[in-house]
């Protein structure tokens, strides 16, 4: 089957990768072809710098969905294993691009790297298109304020709090995908019940604070953080869903974060506590 092919990882599906996909869509569909966006799971650096405990926007199913939304036919999982990091670029061409996929026009990023030491690069895709029969696309990169939009910057912001500037570099929300489980029911003591999920270890969570979300069409009031009025420590992340009074114990949530409240804080004493969530879960409710 012959495809057009977005070649990258796409952690996070961000502006910058949008405009690739979007690329690839439009020429599928010119070419009355089907589109294909590839990612790896691991991540690439998981499996090469394990050390380096990177966090990951998007879990395999997040990106996977924000890709779909986009409107590409179908993702192609490779599986990131010791052969695959030991491909020369040439032989990662001719076995995936060429031969799995069917690849006649393959669209990559300005600075696209590939093969064994990444010694593939958009100018050596090019000379392996003429030997193997298929165009390249080269997309220009998006920038914002000066920075051009990457995975990396963004995660980097996420860590350090300024989350909304984070969300506009994405160009959506920022989903946090987790199971319920059993918190100590401290919510549900001081009138607030929440719902604590456990995330994939893998995912980046963003700074500690508060945050207005969705869960599906109903809003939600997020806490992030170690919980300090009550002396907890670790990070947890709890989900109060606005004029909701069903039990969720067990049930997957997915959650989508629209805006930062504010930063996480220690209060003197419970009641404070309780009328700044009063506040914020009024924030959340207009949100």
């Amino acid at each position: 089957m012959k495809t057009v092919v977005a070649l990258g990882t796409f952690d996070g599906v961000h502006r910058g990768h949008v405009r690739i996909i979007k690329d690839t869509v439009a020429c599928a569909k010119r070419n009355k072809l089907p589109s294909i966006a590839t990612t790896f799971n691991p991540h690439p650096q998981q499996f090469i710098c394990p050390e380096r405990g990177l966090k990951l926007l998007t879990t395999l199913a997040e990106r996977k969905a924000l890709l779909k939304a986009q409107g590409i036919d179908r993702v192609r999982v490779f599986r990131f294993t010791e052969r695959l990091r030991r491909m020369s670029h040439e032989k990662f061409v001719k076995e995936y691009l060429v031969k799995r996929l069917g690849a006649v026009v393959a669209l990559v990023g300005y600075d696209y790297a590939f093969g064994h030491g990444r010694q593939g690069n958009v100018a050596e895709l090019r000379r392996l298109g003429k030997k193997y029969g298929f165009k390249v696309k080269m997309v220009r990169p998006v920038k914002e304020g000066g920075h051009i939009i990457k995975s990396q910057f963004i995660r980097d912001l996420l860590s350090r709090g300024e989350f909304n500037h984070a969300l506009h570099l994405l160009g959506h929300s920022y989903r946090i995908t987790g199971k319920v489980i059993r918190g100590a029911g401290r919510g549900e003591d001081i009138g607030f019940p929440t719902a604590n999920l456990k995330v994939d270890p893998h995912k980046l969570i963003p700074h500690h604070g508060v945050y207005a979300g969705r869960w599906g069409k109903r809003k939600c009031a997020v806490n992030i953080g170690a919980r300090p009025t009550f002396g907890v420590g670790g990070v947890a992340v709890e989900v109060q869903v606005l004029k909701f009074h069903k039990k969720l114990y067990d049930r997957i949530l997915k959650v989508d974060l629209s805006k930062k409240i504010r930063e996480e804080r220690q209060f003197a004493d419970v009641k404070r506590l309780q009328a700044q969530i009063a506040k914020d879960v009024a924030i959340a409710g207009r949100d």
